[in-house]
């Protein structure tokens, strides 16, 4: 008896483990998985258009990520076949058994593990199995990509494997990351899927000329999908954590002083109200309006920190509670002491406690950042990683920094490139 108890809470405490070799999918869960992706995929009325001739297993799928929907879309649009998966390691915790057997291999965002990478490698390769990874690595803020992994078109000119490149439309409108998480009627969405890159052309381009196809084909747009197809969200809250994006007023300049309720959204500061209209268009009430589209405010935000990093001003401090993913069954647990999170320029992101630093990610480490405007309910996150550990870390007075923070990772990362290209 107490050995059983020992080996259940033994295997509570695992850890996840990021390096362990591939397994073979298991065809009970895939089937189980296919009816789930059947059932989603009908209650939304998703329709799945393939486009041109496909190529069979093994190729590299890359979709776009704007809602879990995306998951059950792809596992439709790649039957009869089944593919292995790349997905954030903390899906993992009270699920490992479980992804393991569907094919899924867990990974931290925005690291450059080689033994990951051999993981990926090995299913494409040795498994000849296709390969379904969301480049992106987090969900479409506003409808729109964002930066995507450059090392794509390397691994699958190492593995010489064509691209597919999966296009959801309506995902995004139906459940945006900001908002409440209560799923919007959408109708008529639509996903398409077509061979980008074939096998004979990633044997005989550069990795530069398949980088280059990908960007030019990596395209989709959320808002102008809604307006040509005249769809309507009548959901009575769909503004509501707008803020979480559009966190600085186009009027008067103040930063984090918006706010939502309903259908509408506002600056607390100086007063200035927009309306989340039923066709995703803004408009102001009370004055005019700065920006009709949401991503238009969010792109101009972006080039409001892109002039503080250009000019040197760029800075960001706080408190924060500090959390470690432990463990399969544990989840992430808080770190005990006070922590302090600082982001600059030149130094990066660095926690410390009372007794000095605790982490620390440069600017020059990762192209991008991922972050949660509410996870699991405990509050908004920057996600810490390493290549062995992973750490949310949690503002505690100033949660309306998170979209800003996202940008300046990108920006400054660009930034410091940029120089060293020059320097060379």
């Amino acid at each position: 008896m107490w050995t059983f108890f020992l080996f259940c809470y033994n295997n509570h405490m695992k850890k996840i483990d990021v390096h362990k070799r591939n397994r073979r999918i298991v065809t009970i869960y895939s089937l189980i998985i296919r009816a789930a992706s059947l059932f989603a995929r009908k209650k939304e009325g998703v329709k799945i258009v393939k486009l041109g001739d496909l190529p069979r297993p093994p190729y590299l799928v890359i979709s776009t990520h704007a809602s879990f929907m995306d998951f059950f879309i792809s596992i439709k649009a790649n039957q009869p076949y089944k593919p292995y998966w790349v997905s954030t390691i903390e899906e993992y915790i009270d699920k490992d058994y479980i992804f393991r057997a569907l094919g899924i291999i867990p990974k931290r965002k925005f690291t450059n593990d080689p033994i990951s990478a051999s993981l990926v490698m090995d299913a494409l390769q040795t498994r000849k199995k296709s390969l379904i990874v969301y480049p992106e690595a987090r969900y479409s803020f506003v409808g729109k990509p964002e930066r995507i992994d450059r090392g794509l078109a390397k691994l699958a000119k190492m593995c010489e494997v064509p691209i597919v490149f999966m296009q959801c439309n309506g995902d995004y409108l139906r459940d945006p990351q900001w908002g409440d998480h209560k799923i919007r009627k959408v109708k008529g969405m639509v996903a398409y899927m077509r061979c980008i890159v074939k096998r004979r052309q990633v044997k005989e381009m550069s990795v530069e000329e398949i980088n280059m196809l990908i960007d030019q084909n990596f395209k989709y747009d959320d808002e102008k999908f809604q307006l040509d197809h005249h769809i309507k969200i009548d959901y009575p809250n769909r503004a509501v954590g707008i803020e979480r994006i559009l966190y600085k007023c186009p009027h008067c300049g103040k930063e984090y002083e918006m706010s939502s309720s309903g259908s509408t959204f506002k600056c607390d500061a100086c007063g200035a109200t927009y309306s989340y209209n039923e066709d995703g268009t803004i408009s102001c009430t009370n004055g005019d309006s700065k920006f009709t589209k949401v991503s238009d405010w969010y792109y101009w935000e972006k080039d409001c920190v892109r002039k503080e990093v250009n000019d040197g001003t760029y800075f960001f401090e706080d408190d924060i509670r500090l959390e470690h993913l432990e463990g399969v069954g544990v989840g992430f647990v808080p770190m005990q002491g006070n922590f302090h999170l600082t982001h600059s320029i030149d130094k990066g992101i660095v926690v410390t406690d009372d007794n000095g630093v605790v982490y620390e990610r440069s600017s020059l480490q990762s192209y991008a950042i991922h972050i949660e405007y509410d996870y699991k309910k405990r509050g908004g996150c920057i996600d810490l990683a390493t290549n062995t550990e992973t750490y949310f870390a949690y503002p505690l007075n100033n949660v309306k920094a998170l979209t800003k923070i996202h940008f300046a990772v990108e920006i400054i990362y660009d930034k410091l490139k940029g120089d060293l290209k020059k320097e060379d």
